[in-house]
This record gives structure tokens, sequence and C-alpha cells, in this order.
């Protein structure tokens, strides 16, 4: 009896239709790069504040479209169209599975399996836009555009919502598929409700194509990348991110021992100033100085970057700093943020970095207008130099023996006499979740920063318009987008990440605080 069940379930399996199986082996193999969802239809449920929120601050497409076309906005008909087609392409048509894959030949191939509960809608509304199809190797298709050397081509099977781009109209690795005669199946090196991937090795050939045209140094750092994938997924807490980069090391290894550090630790974040986001990495600046310096010289141009008196270890903390005049905001185009840099030789490293700055006084001043300036400014313990770079905003310099610390404002620079981070106890709810041989750990915390962003925003003048007809409805969307701004506020929390070696893979996680 029981030999009888498990044939009949084999049989069962064996009986589902193609349909049922994974877009991922269902779409050709070796695409370039990938676009893959699912469970969105059961994630959606997270959501439902935010979607309500943007409806309420009239944030939706058809909110903005009306915003933005002015007297030319559609009429009913046009706009019952449009809403036709914005159904087709939410995320409902995504609901339980979704896929876009580009190929080394150009082409493009988006699959969608929409949700149980909207599938029956949805194939309705999309045979009534398509209109007359024809069938192809069990698909219904239409040929939206077949102009020039481009094929536009949407159908639907099984399920199954089709969308393909050809640059050739009579052949390519999507229309192979189309066809029937294309290898399938794809392998993701992550899971999650969205996953982002990209191959490199299929792009080789081109490449090595192109090897006679370029230095082999440059063609050997071009081979080194193999792989990208990022995972994100939808849990109570919050949100998870992993990625995974995958370097070939014999392609270049100069390249693949500046990403894939070893024997190298970050400065504890538990050390810095109390700010917004803090991240500290390793990075060795003198081999990346040698690199840059080797790659230029192969490329025919010199160009000697001699930074042997930084060390390995880099740091960057970032403030969101209120202010009732927006003008201060166009003064400060560098932020308000601390640049941390590990000195083997302090007093050559600081050197350097003046040297550096002056030059970019020399090159960003009008000529007769500011210079550079040099004064003494201290805060607390730390004795530091005020530095004018023409008529631009002023930069601080403290030198701490091990490291140098440059400020990109008074602000910021008031920071290193201030809390650290360990007293702050939402870092501490998250700091045990970095591991010990992490190479880059950062944190971040949103709450409070999108209220201040909102304000500013809502304060700014767009500087990119240049009719003055539509700088009301661009000032009135800055408006609405500020009050979304303040909702996020109140429901982003604490982002905490790092990134490990593993071999010759960047292994990265991290997690986001969101209350849903």
């Amino acid at each position: 009896m029981r030999k009888l069940l498990v044939f009949l379930m084999a049989a069962v399996l064996l009986a589902l239709p193609a349909a049922a199986k994974s877009l991922t082996a269902i779409v050709p193999s070796r695409p370039v790069m990938v676009l893959y969802t699912q469970n969105l239809a059961v994630k959606k449920a997270f959501f439902v504040d935010f979607q309500a929120e943007l409806k309420r601050q009239k944030l939706t497409l058809e909110d903005l479209i009306e915003l933005f076309a002015g007297d030319e906005k559609p009429g009913d008909q046009e706009l019952d169209e449009l809403k036709r087609y914005l159904k087709l392409f939410s995320l409902d048509a995504v609901g339980e599975e979704g896929i876009l894959a580009v190929y080394p030949d150009g082409s493009l191939l988006a699959l969608a399996r929409p949700s149980a509960r909207v599938r029956e809608t949805f194939f309705r509304d999309l045979r009534e836009v398509l209109g007359r199809t024809r069938p192809m190797n069990g698909w219904n298709v239409k040929y939206l555009d077949q102009e020039g050397d481009l094929a536009l081509i949407a159908g639907y099977r099984d399920g199954l919502a089709l969308l393909l781009v050809s640059p050739n109209p009579e052949d390519s690795i999507a229309l192979g598929f189309l066809k029937g005669d294309a290898a399938t199946g794809v392998r993701l090196p992550l899971a999650g409700d969205v996953v982002f991937y990209l191959d490199a090795r299929p792009l080789e050939p081109l490449i090595q194509g192109a090897a006679q045209s370029l230095p082999p140094r440059v063609v050997n750092a071009l081979l080194a990348p193999k792989e990208y994938a990022a995972a994100l997924t939808v849990v109570k807490q919050g949100l998870e991110s992993q990625s995974r980069f995958v370097l070939d090391p014999e392609a270049d290894p100069a390249l693949a021992k500046l990403l894939l550090p070893e024997n190298c630790r970050p400065w504890p974040l538990e050390t810095f100033p109390r700010a917004q986001t803090v991240a500290s990495y390793c990075f060795s600046l003198p081999e990346f100085g040698d690199y840059l310096s080797e790659l230029s010289a192969a490329a025919g141009f010199e160009l000697p970057l001699d930074l042997s008196a930084f060390g390995d270890r880099l740091a960057l903390v970032s403030l969101v700093v209120p202010t009732e005049n927006p003008a201060e905001l166009m003064q400060k185009p560098l932020g308000d943020m601390l640049l941390y840099l590990e000195a083997r030789d302090d007093l050559t490293a600081e050197t350097t970095l003046m040297s550096w700055l002056q030059m970019f006084a020399a090159s960003s001043t009008p000529e007769g207008q500011g210079g550079f300036e040099v004064s003494r400014y201290d805060v607390g313990p730390y004795q530091g130099k005020k530095i004018t770079l023409g008529i631009g905003q002023p930069v601080f310099l403290f030198n701490l023996g091990d490291r140098l610390v440059l400020a990109t404002s008074e602000v910021a620079a008031q920071t290193l006499a201030g809390p650290r981070l360990k007293d702050d106890p939402d870092f501490a709810r998250w700091a045990g979740r970095i591991p010990e041989d992490a190479v880059l750990e950062s944190y971040s915390n949103a709450r409070g920063a999108f209220k201040i962003l909102g304000e500013q925003l809502a304060a700014t003048t767009p500087l990119f318009v240049e009719d003055p007809e539509e700088l009301p409805a661009m000032m009135e969307f800055n408006r609405r987008l500020a009050k979304f701004f303040e909702f996020l506020d109140q429901r982003l929390g604490v982002s905490i990440a790092y990134t490990r070696v593993r071999g010759n893979v960047r292994v990265s996680e991290g997690m986001t605080e969101v209350r849903w």
C-alpha cells in the first residue's frame, strides 16, 4: 500500500503543468542580470499602512499624473484606460512570482505569475489590452512593435504573462525561449522575497574579444568580478538583507587582495561619536594607490598616487542636522560628516591630505576670490586646523596620532568631543549581531533623520526646474513627499550591517528595523 501511495504521488508531480515550475527554471540560461520576486502577494500585507499613506499624501502614480499634467491631464475615458494599464503593471502582476532577465545579446525577457486572488481579472484585462493574438509554441502572443532592429512582444499562457524585447527581430536568446529552442534554468545564489543577480561570466567572450584594443592589465581587472547577488526578505521585525560578491583572485590578484582583506579588523563602532550613520571598514589605501597607479600606467597615462603614509582602515560618520534656513543646505555641499583615515606616518599623511586640499582650493576658486587659509581650531581636548577652501565651505582637520579626522562642517567637528555611540541605547540593542571577523560594519538610525530631511525638502525650492510654470507643481510634490518622510520617520528605525570574507567571496548581511 505504501509503495502504491509513493507511486501515485510521483505520478501527480510528473503530471503537473510546466507553468508550475519556478520561473527561474523556465527562463533561458546564462543571463547577465536577473531580478526575481516571490511571495509578494503574501508579504503585501506588511505594506498596507505604507500604501494607505501614499494615497493619503496623493503620491500614487495617478495623483502624480494629475499633478504634473496640468491642463493636459487625461479625460475620464483615458484615465480608465490608464488605470487598466497600471493594474497590469502593479505588484499584483507578480504576486506569486516575477522575473526579469537580460542576456548578453541585449534581449530581455520578463515573466509574471499573478497571485490566485487577482489571476482571473488580470488575464481578462490583459486579453482586452492585447486584442487579437497568435499562437507560438503554446503562447498567445502579439507583436507590439517590429520596426527596424527591435521586436517587442507580449503574451500569456497557463497563468503566466510574458513581455519580451529583442534587438534582433529574427533571432535572440529571448526569442529562442519563445520558440522553444533555448536552454533554460538559472541558479540564484541567494533566496529572498526580492533577489537581484549579476553574472559577469556570460560577458567574458565580449571582454576577451576586446583584448586587442585594451591593455592586458585592464582586461584582467575586468575579468576579476564574477558575480554579485543581493536579496531582501520582509520579516516581522523589518527587512533582512544579504549580498554576495564573488571575485577571481587569479585574474587580478591585486584587486582581490584589495577587496578581500585578510588579518584586518575595522575600528569598533562603539568608539565613534554618536550620529545617524557610522560605518567602519577595512580598505588598504596604500594598496589602492599602488593599484590605481598600475592601472593608469597600463592605460598609457601617469597617475602617481603615493598613499604609503596611510593605513588599512577607514570610517565615516554622517549627521543629519536640522536647520531653519534652507540656504544653509546650499552652502554645505559636503554635508555634515567625519572621515577617519588610519595613519602609519601621521605627519606625512597630514601633509599629503593638506596638499590635496590646497590643490582642490586652487582648482575650484575663481581668480581673485578667496584662496587657501589655515587657522587653529580646537574641539575639547583635540587640537585641529580650520581650512578655508576659497569661498566655499570650510573643513576641519584633526591629527589623532594613529588616524586623521576630516570634518566637513563645524557641527561635525564638534561631535568629536560629544557622546559616543556606545551610549546610544538603540545601538546597544543591535550591536551584538556584528561578528568578530567582520571587515566592514555599519550602523544607522533613521528615527528623526527622515523628519529633518522632509522639513528640509519642503523648505527647498527645486533648482532643476527651468519652466516657471512647472515650479508650483514641483513644490507641491516636495511638500507631499516631505509629509510621507514624516510618516517614514515614525516607522523606520535602526539598521545594522556587516561584511565578512569567505575565500574569494565578500558576504554581507544586514537588518533594518521597520514598525509595520
